[in-house]
């Protein structure tokens, strides 16, 4: 298993990639701290992952309140005594506004989430890994910042700086052993894609399965990489089979783009 006595962070805890991280990890061999806003998800996922045999801490998280990252950060030590990986996985979705319609406090609320909370929680974690000497974070970025769009002005320029962000700390944090790589999905089909088309099957009547081979055809592949798939991205850099790799990012996205 590639994370065998691992202690892993990840946060952002949903029906999706967030929950396909946990599992994977914990099948994998892990011991999981893991945050969320929502206490329903990080309660379900929690007992998923005790049924694998795996230990659990779930705590309660917004990423952009210090004392809560904190208390992650504090609740992974005080459970397993240390921290070896985070994944960073938690976001806000764009406004879906054109520029010149949006209001700015928008844009400003995207950044706080999806930089300056992911930069929150990963200062709660650095003391503990440069005392141990080693680790990674694991940053999930967007195909956002390959394939520019309208509409997603504001989470697009959030990702662009997390994925510099993430180049700097690889820089910074290298000398005590801490790699820092970033994944980049695209699409991802698990419960939200699915939901936004069924969601759009209701509103114009194009049906889940032409919503989905319309996408799926723009991707060499030929389908939408699963939840899962893009989980196995995450796990590579958490895992030591990428133990010379860092500051790098690895899209995740069937070919849709190439980079």
């Amino acid at each position: 298993m590639l994370l065998e006595g691992k202690r892993c962070i990840v946060s952002g805890i949903g029906p999706g990639l967030g929950r396909e991280i946990a599992l994977l990890f914990a099948r994998n061999g892990a011991d999981l701290a893991i945050g969320a806003r929502t206490e329903s998800y990080l309660n379900e996922v929690a007992q998923e992952v005790e049924a694998l045999g795996k230990k659990v801490v779930a705590i309660p998280t917004d990423i952009t309140n210090s004392e809560q990252c904190d208390a992650l950060a504090a609740g992974c030590v005080d459970a397993f005594g240390g921290i070896d990986v985070v994944v960073h996985n938690a976001f806000a979705p764009d406004a879906f506004q054109m520029f010149e319609d949006v209001d700015l406090d928008a844009w400003r609320h995207i950044v706080d989430v999806n930089l300056f909370g992911t930069l929150q929680l990963t200062k709660s974690i650095i003391p503990t890994m440069k005392k141990q000497g080693s680790g990674s974070m694991v940053f999930v970025n967007s195909m956002i910042v390959r394939k520019i769009l309208p509409l997603q002005g504001g989470y697009a320029v959030s990702k662009a700086a997390l994925m510099t962000a993430a180049q700097v700390l690889a820089k910074e944090l290298g000398p005590y052993g801490i790699r820092v790589n970033s994944i980049v999905p695209g699409w991802m089909w698990g419960p939200s894609v699915e939901g936004y088309f069924k969601m759009m099957e209701k509103q114009t009547g194009k049906t889940v399965k032409a919503s989905y081979d319309e996408i799926a055809s723009a991707m060499p592949l030929g389908e939408i990489p699963p939840d899962e798939d893009c989980a196995n991205a995450a796990l590579f850099f958490a895992s030591e089979m990428s133990r010379v790799i860092t500051g790098q990012a690895l899209d995740v996205n069937g070919g849709e783009v190439f980079h």
